[in-house]
């Protein structure tokens, strides 16, 4: 998915001009016609981009609608300077029927895009060329982002429908980005429909958690493979603070209460008994939210693995058996996940996922060997490894240790860097809270013994 904001207009007349037209190898000139519409086009195309540069959004739209018009295959930036014009223009006027016409034009532009995907692709080089999922899901973030309160039609089930079609597509068609300004409205608006009613949809609001905050962390994985620091950070100014968003909102839902969850997944479990996939769907959900240790999540466990063993449930039957008190009998099932991995990679992504449980069951050494284990498969994890072991020694209260590996996490591995540095942040704020705890209570307790003293003086005086 590409990161540039595309482009929205009302083009009737791009109907004219053939959806499937290919275009491959020709150059602008090719494709605005010829005579003195295409010096018209050409025109044009120059003016809207010089007001668009100067911000004067009002003088851009006229001949920008002209070229999107006479010329909708010129080039694929005449549907993302659109988007921001038409955008920019929504928010600018005060009249709302004018808002409203701005509005329809915007929704129409996607819809015009979408027709002539197919040729603007033809010129486009590869790894620029949009999906249809893609241009979708920018359509479901203007329409959440500028049609409350302007669109005749606007709902939020409308707004998640939209979004949660493009996001669909995107991960059928295999594109490998969603920009992290549309997962943060997209989760924005689950929020909004799970406050509307929590009940009723809390089981699809935990599932897009999990869904926004597994792209973030695999974009995030991307600043690793980048060519330089800078590319690398700016993938991660664009998807930390939107995971960072995405789990402070989660966070303030309370929809993680286990009571709910376990109410919620317990007939669920028993009613999709032999749905493998649903089976492996609620064990990464329940394990995600803390309720790796309920019956729930022990039954989903042994349901799955009876109908074929995979790491997920190798891990909630050895969960089973650490909390029986079988220490033994559960590392066997721990190393069967280990087993049932195809690479040394997946082996070191699991190997955290047992240290993560292991850990959630008071078991600092079997964490701290299966961390080991970790990177042992592979060595890229090792900054993950420290920041798990960070989180370990904060539950310990060991705060300086802890604070440091963040320090590490954070060097070794800069997908996680946002994360272990608050982190770092909220260890270095306990520590300043319990100084000044100790402080305030030495002082009491000398005030208190001050005082003692005084009052024993007086009594012997008696």
């Amino acid at each position: 998915m590409r990161l540039q904001k595309f482009a929205i207009t009302f083009a009737l007349a791009a109907a004219a001009t053939p959806a499937l037209a290919q275009y491959e190898g020709t150059s602008v000139y090719d494709r605005i016609g010829h005579g003195e519409d295409s010096i018209e086009v050409l025109n044009n195309l120059v003016l809207y981009r010089d007001y668009y540069k100067a911000k004067d959004w009002a003088s851009a739209y006229e001949p920008w609608k002209q070229v999107l018009t006479k010329a909708p295959f010129a080039q694929v930036g005449v549907y993302a300077y659109g988007a921001a014009i038409l955008g920019n223009l929504i928010i600018n006027t005060t009249d709302v029927a004018q808002k409203k016409v701005y509005f329809n034009e915007l929704m129409d532009l996607y819809d015009t895009r979408l027709k002539n995907l197919d040729g603007l692709n033809s010129f486009t080089s590869e790894n620029a060329q949009a999906t249809k999922g893609d241009v979708v899901a920018r359509k479901a973030f203007d329409y959440a982002y500028y049609g409350q309160g302007v669109a005749d039609d606007f709902s939020v089930d409308k707004a998640y429908s939209m979004f949660r079609e493009g996001i669909d597509m995107i991960k059928a068609e295999g594109a490998k980005e969603i920009p992290g300004f549309v997962l943060d409205k997209f989760f924005d608006i689950s929020y909004q429909k799970y406050v509307a009613d929590n009940q009723g949809f809390r089981a699809q609001f935990l599932q897009d958690y999990l869904e926004s905050k597994e792209v973030c962390e695999k974009m995030l994985e991307l600043a690793n493979q980048a060519q330089d620091q800078q590319a690398a950070q700016k993938i991660v100014a664009q998807y930390d603070p939107t995971l960072n968003r995405i789990e402070t909102i989660f966070a303030q839902s309370k929809a993680a209460d286990r009571d709910q969850i376990i109410a919620i997944f317990t007939p669920k479990v028993e009613e999709n008994k032999s749905n493998l996939a649903y089976l492996k769907s609620a064990l990464v959900l329940l394990a995600s939210n803390d309720c790796d240790d309920t019956d729930v999540y022990y039954k989903a466990a042994e349901y799955a693995y009876n109908i074929e063993p995979s790491y997920e449930s190798a891990i909630g039957m050895a969960q089973k058996l650490n909390k029986a008190g079988k220490s033994a009998e559960s590392v066997q099932y721990y190393d069967k996940a280990l087993e049932l991995c195809q690479t040394e990679t997946t082996k070191a992504n699991i190997a955290l996922k047992i240290a993560s449980a292991l850990s959630k069951a008071n078991d600092v050494n079997g964490a701290f060997s299966y961390l080991d284990k970790a990177v042992s498969y592979n060595s890229a994890v090792t900054g993950k490894t420290y920041l798990l072991r960070a989180q370990i020694l904060a539950k310990q209260k060991k705060f300086t240790e802890a604070a440091n590996y963040c320090t590490k996490a954070a060097e070794a591995d800069i997908s996680i860097s946002g994360t272990a540095n608050r982190l770092k942040a909220s260890i270095i704020d306990v520590q300043r809270k319990n100084a000044e705890y100790e402080k305030a209570n030495a002082a009491y307790q000398a005030e208190k013994a001050k005082r003692q003293k005084e009052e024993d003086f007086w009594k012997a005086g008696q």
